[in-house]
Formats: C-alpha cells, sequence, structure tokens
C-alpha cells in the first residue's frame, strides 16, 4: 500500500531523494498531529464537577473525629463526631458552621451558596453578613467574599487527591453590639476548603485568624463502593429454562459515574445504551430472546473515566419434551445413518471458571472445534480485545494457548469462535486475582511524634493479609479503646477509632491479628498541647459610629381588578429584577427587602401599600439606615381644582384594586409621600417610580395598554424633596410616557436602572455605584433607547442628598 501525501508527485527524481521527500512529509505532518493532540484535550479537560448529594448515614473521617451525616432536609446537611462537635453545610455545600467542643468556630448568617456546577473562577458575597467565632461570639458584621480559586493536587492522610481550592475571606464591617465601633487586632478572617470530585467530599480545610477550624480526611468511608460494579438479579448464572423470552434485571453503580452499559447474547449486541449525566447508579431490565441449548449473557459497564466491568451468565434453554406417540406397528429398520456431525463448540481447560490466582500472569489454554469448520476466535479480557485467531477457509479445531495479565479484582474472560456458517459460540470464566500479601499494618493517621493542639483526634489505618485479618486492637496509653472483630477474616479492613487525647504525650497501638495467630502491631506518639487562652480584648474605643443597614421596599402592579385599568404586561418583572439586584449586588439582607407583586403573599393592593411603606419602613429603619423604594405599575392623574397643583390635578399610583373613577378613594395620592417621609426616620430616602402619564389635562384617561400612566410634574417634586435626604428619580417628564418593551421584557427604565446597579453605571470604574451616577446613566442610556425606538422618554430627579450617596459595590474594574 503507498501513502501520498498531498501535493507530492510522481518524478524522475532518484530514489533516495524521493524517500527523503516522503520522510520529510511524514515528520512534518507527524508535528502537526502532535500539536493538534496536545492542543485540543486541553481545551476538554476543563475541570468541572457537579453537585453531590448526601444521604443519612455518610461519614467523614476526619484528622478530629469520625463524622455521621444526622441531618439531610432542605436546610442543609448536619455531618457529627459528637453533639458538641459538628460541621454544617448548606444545600449548596457551602460551609455555614464549625462547632468544636461546643465552641462556635466559624458561623456565618447568612450562610454562603456555592454555585454548581463548580468551575475555577465562580464567586460569590455576602454584604452585612455576621460571623460569629470563639473571640467574638456575639457576632460582628463582615463581608464575606468566596471564590473558587484553583484545582490543585492536595495531599491528606487519606491520599493525594484532585481538588477544587475554594476561599472564604470575612472582612470585618462593624460590631453587630456598638454598631460601627472598630475592634482591635485582626480585620479579616480567611476560610480555605478543598472540595474533591472523586472522593466527592471536602478533604481539608485550613483557616487563617480562626481556631478549630483545620481538618484533613483521614481515610475514605469503606461501606461506599470504590469501583465500577454490576449487579444481576436476574437471570442466575447457569440456570435451566424452558421459554424463549427472558428479562435481564440489575443495577451499575459506579463513583465516577456511568457512562454506558451494553450486553450481548451470544456474541451478538442484544441492549446498548448511553447514560447522560454519569449517575452513579443506573438501573437494567431488558429482554432477550434465547436460542435452544446454551446461552451466553454478557453485561458490560463502563465509568465515566473509562474503566470497564463485566458480568456473564450461562442460561440453558431446554428443548420441549415431545408429545406422547401412540404405540404403531413394529419399526422398519433405518438405513445405516450418514457420519455425525459436531457441532460449534469452545472447551477451555484452563483457567477454571470461579477460580482465584495470586500470580499476575496466568494461562489460557483451550479449543474451539466445529465439523464444519472453524473461521475465527476472538479472546477477550475484561471488555478489551486482547487475541484473534482466523481461518478464512475454515479449520475442524483451532487451538487457543496464550499468557494473560490479570487486574485486580474480579477478572472477566470471553472467548468467542464463529464457524463457517456464521454461527458463533462462547465460554466465559471468572478469575478474581488477588496478590499474596502478608500481614501489615498501615497508619494513615495520625503521624508519629506529631503536635497537635486539638484533644479530639481519629485513629486511622488499613489492615491488610493474605491469609486474611481476624482482629483489630487500638489502645490508647494502654487502654483498650477500640477493638473489632471479623468473621470470617477479611483481606482488608479499614479502622477508624475516635480518641480522646491527655495533655502531654500519648502512645498509640494499633494491632492486627491473623487466622492463625500471627500478630504485628504499629505504635504511634502524639503530643498534645492545651492551646494558651487568648489575650482578652482591651475595651471598645469611647466613640462610635453606627452602621448602617439596607432597607427597600419593592413594588409591582401588573394586574388590576377593575377592566377599566389596562394591564401591565413587565411590571411585575421590573419589580423582581430590582428585588434580585438589591440583594445579590446591594447587600440587602433578604429580610431587609419587602417584595410586593400580583405573585406575593401580601398583593399591591392601596392598604398593604400603605402598610409597606408607611408602617413597615417607619418601625424598621433607623437613623442611620438607607431606604429605598421602587414603584413599577400606573399613576394617574384626577381633577382636583382646589389642591395644590398649579395644573389643577391630583396625582396618584394605582394600586391593584383601584376604581378608575374614583382615585381620591381607592388610589395612592403622591401627596401621601410627604407623610410617609415624614414618618420614617431614616435620613436617606431614595425613591424609583418607574410609571408615568401624558394625557390631555382635565382627563381621568390611562395610557395605551403599551405605556404607564401617571404624570408627575417638576413642581410636586420640588416640593416633595424638600427636606435634606430625599431623592426621587422618575422614568420620564410630565409630558412623556413611560414604555413598556417587548424585546427587553422590561419597562426601559428598569432595565437600565438593573444594568446600572449591576456595574454599568460605575461611571468611574471606582467599584461603587453611586445615586448620581446612576440617574446619569439612566438620562442617557433611556434617552437613547427611546429615540431609537421612536420614542421621547428623559428621567427626572429631584432631590438633594449630603455628598455622594453610593448604592451598590460592584468591586473594582
Amino acid at each position: 500500500m503507498v501513502l501520498m501525501l498531498a501535493g507530492e508527485r510522481r518524478s524522475a527524481a532518484p530514489p533516495e531523494v524521493r524517500r527523503m521527500r516522503r520522510a520529510s512529509a511524514a515528520l512534518a505532518l507527524s508535528a502537526v498531529l502532535a500539536c493538534l493532540a496536545v492542543a485540543v484535550p486541553a481545551r476538554a479537560l476543563k475541570p468541572v464537577a457537579e453537585r453531590p448529594s448526601y444521604e443519612l448515614g455518610a461519614r467523614w473521617l476526619l484528622s478530629d473525629g469520625a463524622y455521621d451525616l444526622i441531618k439531610s432536609g432542605g436546610d442543609g446537611y448536619v455531618f457529627a463526631a459528637s453533639p458538641s462537635r459538628q460541621i454544617q453545610l448548606t444545600p449548596e455545600l457551602g460551609m455555614a458552621r464549625i462547632l468544636k467542643d461546643g465552641a462556635v468556630e466559624w458561623q456565618l448568617d447568612p450562610p454562603p451558596k456555592l454555585k454548581w456546577p463548580m468551575e475555577i473562577g465562580k464567586w460569590g458575597v455576602n454584604y452585612n453578613a455576621v460571623l460569629r467565632n470563639r473571640d467574638w461570639p456575639q457576632g460582628i458584621l463582615v463581608n464575606l467574599t468566596w471564590e473558587v480559586k484553583a484545582y490543585e493536587s492536595v495531599q491528606v492522610p487519606a491520599g493525594t487527591y484532585q481538588a477544587f481550592r475554594i476561599q472564604y475571606l470575612a472582612e470585618y464591617q462593624g460590631d453587630i453590639s456598638r454598631r460601627g465601633v472598630a475592634i482591635p487586632g485582626r480585620q479579616s478572617w480567611t476560610l480555605t476548603t478543598w472540595y474533591a470530585p472523586e472522593a466527592q467530599q471536602f478533604v481539608k480545610a485550613e483557616g487563617v485568624g480562626l481556631r478549630g477550624v483545620d481538618f484533613q480526611l483521614v481515610a475514605s468511608d469503606k461501606s461506599a463502593p470504590t469501583s465500577l460494579q454490576v449487579v444481576l438479579a436476574d437471570p442466575k448464572d447457569q440456570v435451566h429454562v424452558s421459554g424463549a423470552d427472558l428479562t435481564v434485571a440489575g443495577n451499575v453503580t459506579a463513583p465516577a459515574g456511568v457512562a454506558r452499559v451494553a450486553a450481548t447474547l451470544n456474541g451478538v449486541e442484544v441492549f446498548n445504551r448511553a447514560e447522560r449525566g454519569a449517575a452513579r447508579e443506573v438501573s437494567l431490565s431488558f429482554p432477550v430472546t434465547l436460542r435452544e441449548g446454551k446461552n451466553v449473557l454478557l453485561v458490560t459497564a463502563t465509568d465515566a473515566r473509562g474503566q470497564n466491568r463485566q458480568e456473564a451468565r450461562v442460561i440453558f434453554r431446554d428443548r420441549p419434551a415431545p408429545p406422547p406417540v401412540a404405540p404403531g406397528p413394529a419399526p422398519v429398520a433405518p438405513p445405516p445413518p450418514p457420519p455425525a456431525s459436531s457441532p460449534l463448540q469452545v472447551a477451555i481447560s484452563s483457567p477454571k471458571d470461579q477460580s482465584r490466582a495470586d500470580q499476575e500472569s496466568i494461562a489460557l489454554a483451550g479449543i474451539a472445534s466445529s465439523s464444519k469448520g472453524v473461521t475465527r476466535v476472538l479472546v477477550m479480557l475484561n471488555g478489551v480485545e486482547v487475541a484473534r485467531l482466523e481461518e478464512r477457509a475454515g479449520k475442524s479445531a483451532l487451538p487457543v494457548n496464550l499468557p494473560l495479565k490479570l487486574r485486580e479484582g474480579q477478572n472477566t474472560i470471553v472467548v468467542t469462535a464463529t464457524d463457517t456458517a456464521g454461527m458463533t459460540q462462547q465460554e466465559v470464566r471468572s478469575v478474581a486475582f488477588e496478590r499474596a500479601v502478608p500481614l501489615t499494618v498501615q497508619v494513615r493517621h495520625p503521624e508519629d511524634r506529631a503536635r497537635v493542639n486539638d484533644q479530639s483526634s481519629l485513629v486511622a489505618a488499613e489492615i491488610s493479609s493474605g491469609k486474611g485479618v481476624a482482629s483489630v486492637n487500638v489502645l490508647l496509653n494502654g487502654t483498650e479503646v477500640f477493638k473489632e472483630v471479623e468473621r470470617p477474616a477479611k483481606r482488608s479492613v479499614a479502622v477508624a477509632a475516635p480518641v480522646k487525647l491527655r495533655e502531654g504525650s500519648n502512645t498509640i497501638v494499633i494491632r492486627a491479628t491473623e487466622p492463625d495467630g500471627t500478630v504485628r502491631q504499629e505504635v504511634r506518639t502524639v503530643i498534645y498541647e492545651r492551646p494558651a487562652a487568648p489575650p482578652a480584648a482591651p475595651p471598645p474605643a469611647p466613640v462610635a459610629t453606627s452602621r448602617r443597614e439596607l432597607w427597600a421596599v419593592v413594588i409591582g402592579v401588573g394586574q388590576y381588578n377593575s377592566t377599566a385599568i389596562p394591564q401591565l404586561k413587565y411590571s411585575v418583572a421590573d419589580a423582581e429584577a430590582f428585588h434580585e439586584v438589591l440583594i445579590s449586588k446591594g447587600g440587602f439582607k433578604k429580610e431587609n427587602v419587602l417584595l410586593i407583586t400580583d405573585k406575593t403573599a401580601r398583593k399591591p393592593t392601596l392598604r398593604d401599600l400603605k402598610w409597606a411603606l408607611g408602617t413597615f419602613l417607619a418601625r424598621s429603619a433607623k437613623k442611620e439606615d438607607l431606604i429605598l423604594i421602587f414603584f413599577a405599575g400606573h399613576g394617574a392623574p384626577e381633577i382636583d381644582p382646589r389642591g395644590a397643583e398649579p395644573d389643577g390635578l391630583a396625582k396618584y399610583l394605582v394600586p391593584s384594586d383601584a376604581d378608575p373613577n374614583d382615585l381620591y378613594s381607592t388610589g395612592l395620592p403622591m401627596d401621601e409621600f410627604q407623610t410617609i417621609f415624614d414618618r420614617i426616620e431614616a435620613e436617606r430616602v431614595v425613591v424609583f417610580l418607574d410609571a408615568c402619564y401624558s394625557g390631555a389635562a382635565g382627563g381621568r384617561t390611562f395610557a395605551s395598554r403599551r405605556t404607564r400612566a401617571a404624570r408627575v410634574d417638576e413642581v410636586f417634586l420640588d416640593r416633595l424633596t424638600r427636606s435634606r435626604g430625599r431623592a426621587i428619580i422618575t422614568a420620564s417628564q410630565a409630558s412623556e410616557v413611560s414604555l413598556e418593551v417587548p424585546e427587553l421584557g422590561h419597562g426601559l427604565f428598569t432595565h437600565f436602572l438593573v444594568q446600572g446597579l449591576r456595574g454599568a453605571a460605575d461611571l468611574d470604574r471606582d467599584g461603587i455605584v453611586s445615586l448620581q451616577e446612576v440617574y446619569q446613566y439612566l438620562e442617557q442610556q433611556v434617552s437613547q433607547k427611546s429615540r431609537a425606538m421612536g420614542g421621547n422618554q428623559h428621567p427626572v430627579m429631584k432631590g438633594e442628598m449630603e455628598g455622594i450617596l453610593p448604592l451598590v459595590k460592584v468591586g473594582p474594574r
């Protein structure tokens, strides 16, 4: 066969020259292919981990104890080594609380929520979170930032794992008992955890400025399967059946996730299914049709790491008994029979089925025979082809003799023969390879001569023996603290024994015994040094500045009870988006933000709007706090010739239960905001109104269904915001309409308001979005977009703030 590279021509050049040209071209091609082979997987192998889930009974064997899962539910998980020693995780596996010896070493309220699937670079922030630890049990205000920093190799007593490094950084913001008081000493605390997808748990934790949070995984929980497993419940091996139809049932488990399951019957594929999502366990149920005589079923499973596992069954379909025949005349002697023809068969003399080997290499010996002639013999080991013998003309017998290299554990050998008629026959052997292992005691934790300052510890060890381990004892300072007896003796035993150390030197003995009485032991010395008491904190500074709280009422009205009021499509979405950005970006506590829409328990009725603005805020916010009010919905004017407005129109925000013919008694008058402002103690209040009106003077009409109506003239705004610390930003000027834009799914004003608070309005790129920057951004973006749509909308801001008012921290850019 000749392979010609593109562009190569046959020429009259000497053979040596042509060979050199081909060699050079082939070398260049191989270099290109090598580069591609390196470059493509680098992009494909980006580390990603799906969120695991835990069931009651799960156990983490950590350096300070064996932690069992005692609580699992909507609030997350609680692992406990004792009532006074616990680790609490959120449902997203954020580190919410670490309790050691009854003392809180780490607790965050609200707890951090990690984002899954886990990838390098993912992060989150909790503004004004409360951190509690041993030094600050009453809690201090912090800004908590978490980030997935790296995917790296981490070595712990249980082994070496590839793990995601997650860092929590808590930066001091204030003392909740003395608002704004500076504290001496440390101003930040760091907790770093390592999550290993292979172990599906955290394998290490370290703290900076924290005590009692460090731990390491010292052993894996042996109760869970550690390798790919195929379990067939039906059919049983060597079973005899009379019918042709049979259902195969069972399950496949794999810690790395099941990628594919396939099955063959007599060498022909009868089932093949790729598993989406790489579930750790999948169920099997599929039908097969048997042929008469011997049938070989082979189920092959592949996990996400490419490892294979096979399970075989031999099923015999018996020929039904012939019906009874009435006696007849004496038979006539038949003619002599033709020479007998032997069917296709495979005979394996070595190894025996279900045998055990203590050597890695074994010999496969057998023969395939058929009177029609054997054309091919295929040998598979654990789903991988290891040998193929072919005879095109066919031979009456093909011997099979070759060495096989076994893997540790169960091995499946399948020999498949094919004759000239295309018939196949299989023979299967299962061989378990177990290395000859002397009695060994491998101590994973603690290290010899280790110095620790935690009184609680965990002794973790792996005991192995080819003869089996009959018993294991752990002694602490001469006293037995752990004993395990194995009946029957196991080749491998994992030991996890919690111990309580005394001050000073401690002697730990791990002793293992074989069934014949052979004993081996390992000794570890551990020195416990009681941690020094922390120095007393100096008294607080005499001058205290209060720490501000952030409050908000967010209202969205889209559905109105009166059919005379046009329904609005996007006002509820506007309110929800504004609510979300306050919590996710603005550092507002969820419990401090009251959301009222058509979808919430409290509906946007007149009564509930007045309660939210005049009661909830008045009773919650203090003088130094900041309040934001957001309203998306209709507004409308009503004739009021005796009112204070020069245009003779009273202005209303329209609640969901308003009567358009009687806004005086069913609407929320804008004059009410003056009363609301007076009731609120907070010195800084900002109102955002995505509502407007552009109808003719003297009417009570609403704008079209694509607009929101509420005429809020600038004279009224000037009067309403005369008090310092009050600001109102409206979506448009008095003669304009506030547009709803289907392509955005929001009102035009709110769309850019939310984008601005997310960071687009950080015009000076200092990581802070101020009220003044938000208005400047809105004024530019809303007017440009409305002109592009053929409209005319210009936001208006009235009011006076003392200095720059920061609204959202978005981080430096």
